[in-house]
């Protein structure tokens, strides 16, 4: 006989956040948040042909952002940055620790993502459509609450990704 794992209330709260981080920002592909390893991995896509020297910039970009955000808050999250290039879509992955992520270093994240490669930076356009102000509000004050209280088990390795509009968590 299978055995199945009892799913929790701390595994809905990682699921959760990650749902709510995939609708608050549409132009993040994917999401693994593993907890055995304090890592939490974002993946964009990038369409039409990005020059290595572009990635080379952006990682300087974000070197002196992630800099200046540690210095004024206090709050210290390493990143690592991976890009992996084909001919008309690329992948960018900026990985960073689960400890003291937050709502401020995700926007930040994104917010660096989305200045330095503008419209090479494809967004889930089903999602952005549909979801309202009011609906985005909501979505940062539950991402806020999840992130500042130690939401999941030490034991969560959930992956989510969208697909036309529609957001799916996985255990892995």
């Amino acid at each position: 006989m299978a055995k199945t794992r009892q799913h929790g209330k701390q595994d809905a709260y990682t699921a959760n956040l990650l749902i709510s981080l995939l609708i608050r920002f549409p132009e993040i592909l994917s999401i693994n948040f593993n907890m055995p390893q304090n890592r939490c991995k974002f993946t964009f896509m990038l369409s039409g042909r990005q020059e290595r020297e572009e990635v080379l910039r952006f990682r300087k970009t974000f070197k002196d952002a992630l800099e200046t955000y540690i210095n004024l808050t206090g709050e210290y999250f390493s990143v690592k940055i991976a890009a992996t290039f084909s001919h008309r879509l690329n992948l960018l992955e900026i990985t960073s620790n689960t400890t003291f992520l937050s709502l401020e270093a995700i926007q930040l994240i994104c917010g660096l993502v989305a200045t330095s490669f503008g419209e090479s930076l494809l967004k889930d356009a089903e999602c952005q459509d549909s979801t309202r102000d009011d609906d985005l509000s909501r979505h940062e004050e539950i991402i806020d609450y999840l992130l500042s209280h130690s939401v999941g088990s030490r034991q969560d390795n959930l992956f989510a990704f969208r697909e036309a509009g529609r957001v799916y968590v996985y255990d892995k």
